[in-house]
């Protein structure tokens, strides 16, 4: 409990910091700090470093996983500072492009599934509503510390998007696009449970959660994706022309298909913008085979194909 109080009131002291001190003075610390981390966190460095040269074929990318780690930051401060602006000014420091895509996937009646993936800032599309007038709701995960939770919460909330608890929220998100309403999924997270799927990112057989596409198929939904990036000093939204899910069929084959579909369009985004992706999540392997991909110096590319190889392996010999 002591430690957990200590958490909070740092949290809050931080909080309050970056809300009120020169937003050039917070974010050059920050970048500094990033810079410490990249230094002091090999694990992570060596997790970018090698995915970056497996899926974009590159061979000196130290520069970009700097760049990497000092996004990161940038997110965390921008994500804090943002929650506590005023309509106004969060509108003069964003710019939409493709708006009229998702004016005409809201006007067709239909529910509309807007998928983003780990690209650029992308709790800054939280605040859609202001920016835009679009309501939706997300689903998001609750932390086992309430302290925690209560701070997380709070930001979540003021963006304006609606926060379901992951507790039957596959039926709820379900309930919402068959309702013609608009809900938000970020889709580039690793599968690890026996219904997840393999898709085939930048070369590589991915575990990925086929629950995105389960809930956009049984909800009849328009995908609309959308990334953003900060350009300039301002937040750059992207939508593209909405894709109906009633062309990828029915059934397992759709789930796949559509999620195929997903994990393309999210490696499109990263090759236009490879720094800007969170190269610090093990994407392909869980983090303890990462580890002994580093520590044994294994080939990469390798074994992600075998470790994807003795999964549907299991997979099948489950099935009987």
């Amino acid at each position: 409990a002591f430690v957990q109080h200590v958490k909070y009131y740092a949290l809050l002291t931080l909080i309050t910091l970056i809300r009120y001190l020169p937003y050039s003075l917070v974010l050059n610390f920050f970048r500094s700090l990033s810079v410490i981390g990249w230094l002091a966190d090999p694990f992570h460095r060596k997790v970018a470093r090698i995915q970056m040269q497996a899926a974009l074929g590159l061979t000196h990318v130290r520069h970009l996983v700097l760049k990497v780690f000092m996004n990161q930051v940038e997110i965390m401060v921008d994500t804090i500072r943002y929650a506590f602006m005023s309509d106004e000014e969060i509108r003069s420091r964003v710019v939409v492009e493709g708006k009229e895509h998702m004016d005409e996937a809201q006007a067709s009646g239909r529910g509309v599934m807007m998928i983003t993936g780990h690209i650029g800032n992308w709790e800054i599309l939280g605040h859609m509503k202001k920016v835009m007038g679009t309501e939706f709701c997300i689903m998001a995960d609750m932390r086992k510390d309430p302290k925690l939770e209560e701070i997380v919460n709070d930001i979540r909330v003021r963006c304006g998007a609606t926060i379901l608890p992951p507790t039957g929220t596959f039926h709820m998100l379900i309930g919402e696009l068959k309702k013609g309403k608009t809900i938000g999924m970020v889709i580039d997270m690793r599968g690890d449970r026996k219904e997840d799927i393999y898709c085939d990112i930048f070369g590589m057989p991915a575990p990925t959660k086929s629950a995105p596409a389960f809930i956009a198929l049984k909800g009849k939904a328009l995908i609309m994706p959308v990334y953003t990036v900060k350009q300039g000093g301002a937040y750059h939204w992207y939508f593209a022309k909405a894709v109906d899910t009633a062309q990828f069929g029915d059934g397992d084959e759709a789930v796949q298909k559509l999620s195929d579909f997903m994990q393309s369009w999210v490696a499109s985004v990263v090759r236009d913008h490879p720094e800007h992706w969170f190269w610090l999540y093990t994407r392909w392997l869980k983090r303890s085979d990462m580890r002994k991909v580093i520590k044994k110096k294994l080939d990469f590319k390798e074994y992600v194909h075998n470790k994807a190889d003795e999964a549907l392996h299991d997979k099948k010999k489950s099935e009987g």
